[in-house]
């Protein structure tokens, strides 16, 4: 295109000619704006694999994780930030509304307290059963379903010319009743509570603006003007219905600072910028986008968005000309960076800071998680707790000997003695440990021998009376009862929140033991002098109650710790009981023993899995191999599930390889790979039942969604491998099949645990994610609910231009074409542009139109999702007025920069609750990032310098000088430099700069030979960096090579003599 003369205005700036121009090029790719053009532009002049590589590599790495590196960092800086000035915002409010006042009573006895005064308190003059009418739960569901109904009518307005005008009447009367039905509700409410305690509450206040606005509306001459605004927005009224929802909303927009003075500074960026960009470019001839504030305002808008914002830049490029092209290119670029990198990220960050709990609800909730936890491992799946509901059968033991056969061991006297009296012992003991004066002791010491001959006259009737038989089993299970009883105290200890429990003496006796004996070490610590000021004094009470609290919370972590020791145990306990006596409980299809050989060798063939790791025999620490992060990969699953991951993957590469043409019925080796992957599965099936069991085992296969998901896949694999139909007709069983195939690279999430934990975790914060569609799906509604009132049948329009009346759209006309986009050609005065004829039509815009609800909320979801936008807002500017262009840009704001944001701060919130780490408080995420930075920061592996003062040492002296890596560093970018020209072999610039290249690849050759030699080849191998430079400079040399070999095979051979 450059030999047919056209000048750089009309090629464009995009390309890879030059390094400025690459530049440019790979960051309108990296912005995911237009770059497959770039890419299907690069595989019309190059082999499709290197542009295919060149481009995903690009937009994975700059477009994906560059992106995602900025959300990160801003994240951790703004948590940062919140966590060294927690006092910036002010301490959290709570959800519900705590305007409770105080004021002085006077009491009974002639004294003064202060007392508690609700606000919400009706204090209003109406009589005492319309106050209970207001506050009473059926007069708000009354109130919330009228607005539902308000807001159902208000949706099911359409537009239709035969009867638009009996429809707008209709709808009119219905506004005027609901209008006056709201009314009444807020008169109802001021007269029951007053206008002060009415006022007080926010929710009354966006009430009575709403009930202002709606009045106002109903007014014939401002009906479908912007009032239509408070009509719509009666919907948010019905986020009450859902406390959930409430609670949530309140989460994300209830502290209002600093989401408010973030949406402020946006605005006020964007004010700014489109000032500037005003006077910058209105007195450019040929550009129209910066003419007026609005217009610049809309253009800076729009690069936010960045949609179409390629486009911008490049008709502002073009109108400036050639000279002043790279200074408006790096203005636009720098603009763009910061708001979409930046400024987006904050809004994720503020979200995110949002949904924070506060410290002592971090604290509480890990109690509760824990105790939770601690909970649910005490019982046994369902499937295992059916083996409850059938009589017990324990398996006899066959024993070759008589029971008379056995040498019974001769028992103690003082082990008998606990089974004998035992509720007597517990009295005396218990009343031997109560604080009063009690004569227990003296018993104890009165009654010693005649004790002894009581329990010898006890031991000969047990042995001959079955009465005293009798009465010791009754003891057993009386002394049952009461290791039950303090098993259970043990386990339900008692936490902050939860209603107090009856302690027993010994653990009141030693609470008060550590009470004195923290005031007594506190006294011997901390002397107090008598000229103390009263300060200190409550600086050391505030400590001591630190240092309780501290105390309290580490029992509470013991005891929670015990609890789950105990739960763990207990469950083991269940599990040993069910096998005990129930004979086919833990036996494979019902079939296979327990510890039959088979089972055994099924097991060991699916645990198998790669173990290198050593254990130090001293410390039992497991040591850290050289090649530990390999070695972990490889035992990350079993050997036969990197089986059966390669299987699928070659299944699914098969996959890729079907076309209409070449199906996998009629392609035998398409059929191997369907083969292969059924028998292997088959395999991998049976052996995991045959060790684990299908589904009553503790340890089946159908456990959970994924066992079951297997099971599918399996089935409808074989069904459709037996059944393999030649013809697939569409909407037919096979076609289902077929379909159905796609579900087996989820086999891959299922058999890596990382993955299945990442599914795991996304799936778990459903209920977030629902409630942020639900917010998405109430705004989308209000402004389609708005749009329909304002523009339905107004955007309309003949497409021909030059028709305004409907009347006259009718007949032929001739449609221009335009020839390329990409080339900006300019035509020449007796040139014509290409067209043809079409008839005339009166109709909506071809993707979109406001004519009824359902087409303005696919038309809003189109806006949602950022495409195609700025055609919707041209459309509405253009045919309905300037004014209206706002509706669009308030709605891309809400939607996009907060909504959508809305998602991946919940996503990754829950990510964060799911790892651990959203629960964990200031003190304990500073622990967490130092023990991460202590993990990443390692020692250099840099060899030490050499003894003697002979050439190593000089060598070692000079390469670690600071100077020296300044000087390499140099070089290096003088290389670099290089390959930011063009090199072209008819070119005589080429052979000077491939010389020079020669020239630096010798000196990096000579920086590792001095390397090596100052600290051995062991030595230099031990750092990755010179690793990767030994690397690189092999490389050079090796192109140097060929560089001479191929320079001498293309020089004649006259002139190399």
């Amino acid at each position: 295109l450059e030999e047919l003369g056209l000048t750089r205005q009309e090629l464009g700036y995009s390309g890879f000619n030059e390094l400025g121009t690459s530049i440019f090029t790979v960051y309108e790719a990296a912005s995911q704006e237009g770059w497959v053009f770039f890419m299907y532009r690069a595989i019309d002049s190059f082999p499709r694999w290197r542009s295919y590589f060149y481009f995903i590599t690009l937009i994975f790495f700059l477009a994906w994780l560059v992106k995602n590196v900025f959300i990160a960092v801003i994240i951790e800086t703004f948590a940062e930030i919140r966590v060294q000035f927690q006092q910036m915002w002010g301490p959290r409010s709570s959800t519900t509304s705590t305007t409770t006042t105080q004021m002085f009573h006077e009491d009974a006895a002639g004294g003064w307290q202060l007392v508690a005064v609700d606000v919400n308190k009706p204090q209003g003059r109406a009589p005492a059963y319309l106050q209970r009418m207001m506050q009473s739960s059926v007069f708000h569901m009354f109130v919330l379903c009228m607005v539902a109904v308000d807001v159902t009518v208000a949706a099911s307005n359409y537009y239709k010319e035969e009867n638009f005008r009996s429809q707008y009447d209709m709808f009119y009367l219905a506004e005027v009743a609901f209008t006056i039905l709201f009314d009444l509700e807020a008169l109802v409410k001021i007269w029951c509570l007053g206008y002060t305690g009415y006022i007080s509450s926010s929710l009354h206040k966006f009430e009575l603006l709403l009930v202002l606005g709606t009045t106002l509306h109903i007014y014939p001459d401002l009906y479908h003007s912007q009032f239509t605004y408070f009509q719509v927005l009666r919907v948010v009224r019905l986020i009450k219905i859902s406390p959930a929802l409430e609670d949530f909303v309140y989460k994300i927009f209830g502290p209002g600072k600093k989401l408010g003075s973030l949406v402020v500074f946006t605005a006020s960026l964007l004010i700014v910028m489109s000032s500037i960009s005003l006077q910058m470019f209105c007195f450019v001839e040929e550009l129209d986008r910066f003419t007026t504030f609005p217009r610049a305002f809309m253009s800076m808008f729009q690069i936010i968005t960045q949609e179409g914002w390629v486009d911008v830049m490049d008709q502002t490029l073009i109108a400036v000309g050639q000279v002043w092209a790279p200074v408006v290119a790096i203005y636009f670029i720098l603009y763009h960076l910061f708001a979409t990198l930046i400024l987006l990220s904050l809004f994720v960050a503020v979200i995110l800071d949002n949904l924070e709990l506060d410290e002592d609800l971090k604290k509480l909730k890990q109690i509760k998680q824990s105790e939770a936890n601690a909970d649910t491992k005490e019982k046994l799946p369902l499937r295992l707790r059916i083996f409850e509901k059938f009589p017990n059968r324990p398996q006899m033991v066959k024993i070759s000997k008589l029971p008379s056969d056995f040498s019974v061991p001769r028992i103690r006297e003082s082990f008998m003695k606990q089974f004998i009296d035992r509720q007597q012992q517990d009295t005396s003991c218990l009343l031997r440990r109560l604080p009063s004066g009690s004569s227990s002791c003296d018993h104890s010491k009165r009654s010693y021998i005649e004790d002894n001959k009581y329990i010898d006259q006890k031991l000969r009737r047990s042995v001959s009376s079955i009465q005293a038989r009798n009465l010791l089993e009754k003891e057993n299970a009386v002394n049952k009862i009461f290791r039950v009883c303090t098993r259970q105290r043990l386990l339900g200890g008692s936490f902050e929140g939860q209603p107090a429990k009856e302690r027993s003496i010994l653990s009141v006796q030693h609470h008060i033991r550590q009470e004195r004996r923290s005031l007594r070490h506190g006294s011997s610590s901390q002397r107090i002098s008598r000229g103390k000021s009263l300060e200190t004094l409550s600086q050391d009470h505030s400590s001591t109650v630190r240092y309780r609290n501290a105390q309290r919370e580490d029992s509470e972590i013991k005891m929670i710790q015990e609890k789950k020791q105990q739960a763990e145990m207990k469950r083991k306990v269940q599990e040993e009981e069910l096998r005990e006596n129930h004979p086919y409980f833990d036996k494979p299809l019902f079939i296979v023993g327990r510890e039959h050989r088979f089972r055994t060798f099924c097991r060991v063939v699916v645990r198998a899995r790669f173990n290198a790791s050593k254990i130090d025999p001293i410390t039992g620490a497991v040591k850290n191999t050289k090649y530990h992060q390999l070695y972990d990969l490889l035992g990350l699953v079993t050997y036969l599930d990197w089986v059966m991951i390669a299987v699928t993957i070659c299944s699914c590469i098969s996959m890729m390889f079907e076309t209409p043409f070449t199906t996998v019925m009629l392609t035998p080796t398409l059929q191997i790979a369907e083969y292969v992957f059924v028998i292997f599965m088959s395999i991998e099936l049976n052996l995991k039942i045959l060790a684990d069991g299908l589904f009553f085992t503790p340890t089946a296969v159908i456990k959970d969604f994924g066992g079951v998901m297997d099971i599918f896949i399996y089935l409808q694999s074989l069904i459709f491998l037996c059944w393999m139909p030649h013809t697939v007709p569409a909407q037919s069983g096979a076609q289902l099949l077929m379909m159905l195939r796609c579900l087996r690279p989820l086999r891959i999430f299922k058999l890596v645990p990382q993955m299945r934990k990442v599914l795991r975790e996304l799936f778990s914060g459903f209920k977030e994610i629902f409630l942020v569609s639900i917010l998405l799906l109430t705004l989308m509604l209000v402004f389609a609910s708005f749009g329909v009132q304002l523009f339905a049948g107004k955007l309309a329009k003949c497409n021909d231009p030059r028709v305004n009346r409907r009347e006259l759209c009718h007949g032929m006309f001739r449609i221009n074409v335009s020839v390329s986009k990409n080339l900006n050609l300019k035509l020449k005065d007796w040139e014509k542009k290409p067209g043809f004829w079409v008839p005339r039509v009166w109709a909506n815009p071809r993707n979109f139109n406001f004519d009824n609800v359902g087409s303005a909320l696919l038309a809003l979801f189109e806006v949602l999702s950022l495409k195609g936008w700025v055609e919707v807002r041209d459309v509405i500017i253009h045919r309905v007025g300037p004014i209206h262009g706002i509706y669009i840009h308030v709605f891309v704001f809400l939607g996009c920069m907060i909504g959508l944001t809305l998602f991946v701060g919940v996503v990754i919130a829950n990510f964060n609750e799911n790892k651990g780490t959203a629960l964990l408080t200031v003190d304990q995420r500073r622990w967490e990032d130092l023990k991460s930075r202590l993990k990443i920061a390692q020692p250099l592996h840099l060899a030490a310098r050499p003894d003697n003062g002979g050439l190593r040492a000089k060598m070692y002296d000079i390469t670690q000088h600071p100077f020296f890596k300044r000087s390499i560093a140099v070089l290096v970018l003088a290389q670099s430099v290089l390959l930011s020209v063009k090199w072209d072999v008819d070119d005589p610039v080429t052979v000077p700069l491939a010389t020079m290249s020669v020239i630096f690849i010798f000196i990096f050759v000579l920086e590792v030979t001095m390397k090596i030699t100052a600290m051995s080849p062991s030595g230099y191998w031990q750092s990755r960096r010179n690793r990767y430079d030994l690397l690189v400079t092999s490389l050079g040399v090796i192109w140097v090579v060929l560089h001479f070999a191929l320079l001498v095979s293309h020089v004649p051979f006259p002139l190399l003599c």
